[in-house]
Formats: C-alpha cells, structure tokens, sequence
C-alpha cells in the first residue's frame, strides 16, 4: 500500500508546483515536493500522537514511517507540540484543507483536470496506513480518521467549493468517486500480509495446462521487478499500462489466474489490496440515462486497490448505437485515468469479439496492450480435470472408467465451437457420472465404502445422454 501511496503522491508534484508558481506573490515560493511532505509529516504525527505507547514508541514509529516514505523527521517530536518549526505559509492543521489540494484546485479548475481529488485520496491512504500498520484501530483513532475525511470531503461530495470553470462537473464527480472510496477503505477488514511471491508462482504452476499462459506472467512478473529496480536504482520507470486482455473460450481459468495476477500485483508493491472484484455488462449497463455512469462508478470504486475483471467486456459495446454500453466504456476509461495508480482493470472474453471491443473506443487499445491468450483444453488435460474433482470429493475410477472417460472428452472436443466450456464441461459430466452412478447403486442390494467410492465405466453418460443433458450440442 505504501508503494502505491508513493507512486500517487509522486505524480502530483508537477501540478502542483506549477500551481504554486501561478498564484505564488513575490519570492521564496514553496517547493511542491516540501509543501507535501510537510503535511504528511503532519498528518503523521498527529495519528501516531493517538496511539496509547510511550513518546518513545512513538518517535520511533514516526521516523520509520519518515523513512518509508522518504523524507526526513523532525527530532523529538513527541509529545506532540504546535509545529512551531513548519514555515507559516505552510503550516496547516487537520481541521482545515490541505494547502496542497488548495492549490491543486486552483490548478483543476484551469486544466479541467482533477489532481485535488487525487491528492485527497492519497492524503487519506495515508492516514489509514499510519493507523491501520499497527494491527488495531483504537474509537479514538476512528474517529481521527473520520473527522479528516470530512475535512477532505467537505459536505461528502465536495458542494460548494468545487472550483469554478472548466472543471468543475469533473472535479465534483471526482470526488465524490474519492469520497465513496474513502468510506469504503475504512469499512473494509484489515487484509492478511501479501502472500509470499514463490508461494503464488506454486499455485500458479499447479494449475492444469495454461503454458502460455504461466509463461507470459512470469514474462510480466519480471517486467515489474526489473522496473522497481530502477526505481531504487534513481532510474526513471518505463510507462507501462498495467491493465490486462484475457482472451479464451468459457472455462480456461481466466478468473483463476485474474485473481492470482491481483495478488501477485499487491506482492509486488503494485497494488496496495489486491482483491479482486468481478463484474459483466450487467454489473455496469444501466436502461436509463445517467444510471450507467453511476454503476460504472460503483463497481470500479469498489475495486480500488486491487484489480476489476470485466467478463464477457465485448458485450458493452454490442448494443448499438443507442445503447448505454458506449457510455460504461467512456466511464469505466475515466475512472481508469483518474484512479491511475490504484487500480488494474482486465477485460475478457472470447478471442474474436475481445477484437471487436478493443477497436470500438480509441481509448482501449492504448489501455489494454498486453494481451493474454488462454487456449482451450486438450483430451489428456480435461481428464486431468475431472481426476481432480474425483479425487476432492472421495472418488476414484477404474481403469475402465478412465479409458471411457478419455473417450468421452474425445468427443466433446472433436465437437467444440468457442462456447465450449472446457474446465465446466468438465464438472457438468462429473456431475452428469455421479447421477448415473446413484442410478445404478440405487438398484444394488448391498453397498459399502468402496462401492459408493468408485465410478465405474458405466456411469458415464454416452452420446445421447451427453445431448440430452447439453453438454454435447450441435451432434
């Protein structure tokens, strides 16, 4: 969370600076980059003053956090005094708004752009971080924390002192996207420590098939390694859309390996959650003017941290011209530009028609330029698969039953279009073999453990109860 903190900080230094240029009189103008971090200073030492240990504890925890976020401590600083040693254009206490996002403002309201609601969802990341990094929220830390989002989200949407001119719509939905995120960062449970890199590679590994897929992660996962080492190195980062084309038929593990790829971007220090939040045309199309944009908002709010996987995302833009499904896409590019370092968005759907959706906004395909294929599976992969729901569930087959089985997954893949639901395929006929199965131990006199552990060739459905329960079509 902290890298990500950074990373948003980090990209309003150039706006603002220029701001304090433009409405700066006279001489000594603040440096952008002082003007932020003595409010995090700030802000820092009066979340950590609420914590019931020592001043000791205290200053010490004050200069790690100086520490991780690169600026330097003031001494002593506990028990808390006024900040007598903060220059007076730049001292700002917590009961008022920030000076940075003051300026930005200014800024927004003559570029129409929003890095005031920017600032307040760093500035309010981290405040959560000091307060959450210990493990407990104490009442009085609550209310802390509630009490400076209200002095960043005055009237919870911004009201009145939204600036004036060109960016004044864009800055008040900004907000309220910010404030709506706010509330719900402080709603959420405290996360697990991110899960160890080689313990998701394992799990990434022990997936069936997906060669390529496995190959072009790691391809990714060193991409960003190699740009963090820049970054520690003083080297400038290379400009690298994070967001993700899953292409592939229905049950290839797109979700699976989505929700691996959220927690291996929250590992390393891309994401600061790393949950995974799963929507569709559905989710995010609304059948009246002006409720699109607000579904659009909701669900991407919801997956700020972490990584939005939109299914089938080709059908937003199949509706025609009349359709909101252009309005989500518009919405949902907005929201991934304003929330830039915050959010991963990955898109998925069948190979062709992901084509389609990539060439139906000019914005997507400078969004979206890696692109994952996942390719259907084959017989010996799919009996893999079935094997694996055999052995969770306290069954096993003969060997009868395994040559029939590789028989059956012969002709359901000599049969196969893009609807092919592969890994579901797979589960509808296990499901399909047990009801068979009951049907014949139903009619035995006796049975035991072994008996109601074992499918037999028989069990499994033929032709035309392979038709019959559609998972063969089309034959």
């Amino acid at each position: 969370m902290a890298a990500g903190v950074r990373r948003s900080l980090d990209a309003l230094v150039a706006p603002l600076g220029e701001s304090i240029r433009m409405v700066w009189r006279g001489d000594g103008a603040p440096d952008a980059r002082s003007v932020l971090d003595n409010h995090l200073k700030l802000t820092a030492q009066r979340f950590i003053d609420l914590r019931e240990v020592s001043d000791a504890s205290k200053q010490s925890y004050y200069e790690g956090v100086c520490r991780l976020f690169g600026f330097d401590p003031a001494p002593e600083t506990f028990p808390l005094r006024d900040s007598n040693d903060l220059p007076p254009h730049l001292l700002k206490r917590l009961d008022r708004t920030p000076v940075s996002v003051s300026y930005l403002e200014t800024y927004d309201s003559r570029h129409g752009t929003n890095f005031a609601d920017r600032a307040r969802g760093a500035l309010f990341q981290f405040a959560n971080l000091v307060i959450k990094s210990d493990g407990r929220v104490t009442p009085a830390e609550a209310a802390a924390l509630a009490e400076f989002k209200g002095t960043l989200y005055p009237g919870g949407d911004g009201g009145d002192d939204a600036p004036a001119g060109a960016g004044r719509d864009a800055s008040a939905k900004g907000r309220a996207d910010a404030a709506a995120a706010a509330e719900s960062e402080m709603a959420l449970e405290e996360l697990p420590p991110p899960r160890p890199l080689e313990e998701l590679l394992a799990e990434l590994d022990a997936l069936v098939g997906l060669e390529r897929v496995k190959a072009d992660v790691r391809q990714l996962i060193n991409f960003l390694k190699v740009q963090r080492l820049r970054e520690e190195q003083g080297l400038k980062p290379l400009e690298a859309s994070r967001h993700l084309v899953f292409y592939g038929n229905p049950g290839t593990g797109k979700t699976t390996v989505a929700r691996l790829v959220a927690q291996i971007y929250r590992t390393l220090g891309v994401l600061r959650r790393g949950h995974l939040v799963e929507t569709d045309r559905a989710g995010m199309v609304a059948g009246y003017v002006g409720q699109t944009a607000m579904k659009v908002r909701d669900v991407t709010t919801k997956a700020l941290g972490g990584v939005l996987f939109v299914d089938e995302a080709y059908a937003l833009s199949s509706g025609g011209a009349n359709d909101f499904g252009q309005e989500a896409v518009e919405t949902l590019l907005k929201m991934m530009e304003d929330h830039r370092d915050d959010l991963v968005v990955i898109v998925a759907g069948y190979t062709a028609r992901m084509q389609e959706f990539l060439d139906s906004n000019p914005g997507l395909r400078s969004r979206f330029n890696k692109h994952v294929h996942f390719d259907d599976y084959g017989v010996e992969q799919l009996v893999h698969i079935f094997r694996a729901f055999c052995r969770k569930a306290d069954f096993r087959l003969t060997e009868e039953a395994e040559r029939e089985l590789a028989s059956v997954f012969g002709i359901l893949t000599a049969a196969r279009d893009e609807t092919f639901g592969n890994a579901r395929a797979a589960r509808n006929l296990f499901e399909a073999t047990l009801s068979k199965q009951a049907n014949r131990l139903v009619a035995l006199p006796k049975v035991d453990r072994e008996i109601l552990s074992t499918i037999e060739a028989a069990d499994l459905p033929g032709h035309e109860e392979l038709r019959a329960t559609g998972i063969l079509s089309g034959m």
